[in-house]
């Protein structure tokens, strides 16, 4: 009799599911059912795009490992230092000669500016008047 007793109380025994997960259960259906299109819309776009930058984000993620390689190997770190040494050197002849160029420029003119008073000097000397009233014809 006590078989038949468990086997009675086990009949009436259910298993129900807690509260919450009814809830979840209740809010997730209503979401799928209000914006189910939008969703599947947006993992298929999602997807799609995924599959279509895939070989960029790749190439870009090795071109990362490896600089980050070549940063920590230290012949590449020497080589690029020299290289940007010689960059700055011939730069800086570059800058160096433009400077010599300016500056005899500007000597050719202080040197003209200074022949200019003295011919005007010299007319004053001679009379025919401090300055030219008329331009130079060049």
């Amino acid at each position: 009799m006590a078989e038949s007793t468990e086997y009675a109380e086990a009949e009436d025994l259910k298993n129900e599911d807690p509260e919450i997960v009814g809830v979840a259960k209740d809010t997730v259906l209503g979401i799928l059912q209000q914006y189910g299109w939008f969703i599947l819309i947006g993992i298929a776009l999602v997807a799609y795009l995924y599959n279509r930058y895939r070989p960029h984000l790749d190439q870009w993620q090795e071109q990362r490992e490896a600089n980050s390689y070549k940063k920590m190997d230290e012949g590449v770190a020497q080589a690029r230092m020299e290289a940007m040494d010689r960059a700055r050197q011939r730069m800086q002849a570059q800058l160096d000669e433009q400077a010599k160029e300016f500056a005899e420029k500007q000597r050719q003119k202080e040197e003209e500016k200074r022949q200019a008073r003295l011919e005007d000097w010299d007319r004053h000397q001679e009379g025919k008047g401090y300055r030219s009233k008329t331009k130079p014809v060049s």
